[in-house]
């Protein structure tokens, strides 16, 4: 009887969350922000993806990084909670639902009263347009296009929507099951020396839950080394080159000492008019059992 084989371990929905949110993170607090990664709202383990908070002294400090990166986010607030889905989630009526009543919770734990709610963004970071969310207020003033991926949704407490499919942000495009832009969002971090110090310790973490996945991310051990070592990227660079070069040699040689084996195989064969092996189940066979074939053949070979 054959044994069951066991379906591969699906990576957990909570983990992706908190990597998304530790990924992102140094964004905000290169603004100079405080942020909450899974902010736990209530006695019953409701969590918040992202609280972005903004320091009372002083403005944020776009101009120290790629005004990009903050697509959407231009007008951060003091308080600012942040919803994210990934590729394999959609923000529907009832995440709506339910990011409402994170915002409710929110205030209530931090004191805000009804006629200061304002000071509260809220923001959905999501990889699919809400098509099915935004088709319900259709032909209504209650949607506005920002841009082509931002959008404002004004029914009750308004929420900005971010739409990242496609986008080669270097953090937030990280997180698709597009090789493609899974790609460029890599390229574009690691143009930016900072930011990759900051996430490189995830991104092995990232790899691992494509993997689990079936997506073949671009993220190898050796880009790793290269972001984490880069006093030792070089010399590995150097040693792989130098044994890519030797390995060459090396195989050159074995192939010319397979040539010399078989030809040597062949010749005995016709001294000594064995009808054993072919050219072809010759070519097919190792160095170590080219050899055990001459060797037997010796063998037979009469002695003086």
């Amino acid at each position: 009887m054959s044994e069951k084989k066991e379906s591969p371990e699906k990576p957990d929905r909570t983990d992706w969350h908190r990597l998304w949110g530790l990924m992102t993170s140094p964004l905000f607090e290169r603004l100079g922000c405080e942020t909450v990664v899974e902010m736990d709202l209530s006695s019953k383990v409701q969590l918040l993806d992202m609280a972005v908070i903004t320091k009372e002294e002083g403005k944020l400090r776009y101009e120290e990084t790629d005004p990009n990166y903050y697509e959407g986010f231009e007008n951060l607030n003091r308080h600012n909670l942040i919803s994210f889905k990934s590729f394999n989630e959609v923000f529907n009526m009832t995440a709506a639902e339910e990011f409402y009543g994170h915002f409710t919770n929110y205030r209530k734990i931090r004191n805000i009263p009804e006629k200061h709610k304002d000071t509260v963004n809220l923001y959905a970071v999501t990889y699919h347009f809400p098509r099915d969310l935004f088709s319900r207020f259709k032909g209504t003033d209650l949607i506005e296009k920002v841009s082509d991926r931002v959008y404002d949704f004004r029914v009750f407490s308004p929420i900005r929507f971010i739409i990242t499919r496609g986008s080669d942000h270097p953090i937030l495009g990280l997180f698709s099951n597009d090789r493609e832009q899974i790609r460029a969002s890599r390229e574009r971090l690691e143009e930016d020396r900072w930011l990759i110090k900051e996430v490189s310790s995830y991104l092995g973490k990232l790899y691992r839950y494509y993997s689990l996945e079936g997506i073949d991310m671009p993220y190898t051990q050796e880009m790793f080394i290269r972001d984490n070592y880069p006093e030792w990227y070089l010399k590995i660079r150097a040693a792989k080159t130098r044994g890519e070069v030797e390995g060459e040699a090396r195989g050159e040689a074995r192939g010319e000492a397979r040539g010399r084996l078989i030809g040597e195989i062949l010749m005995a064969r016709r001294l000594l008019k064995l009808s054993l092996y072919s050219r072809e189940e010759l070519e097919s066979k190792d160095i170590g059992e080219l050899k055990t074939v001459l060797s037997e053949i010796e063998a037979k070979l009469p002695t003086q």
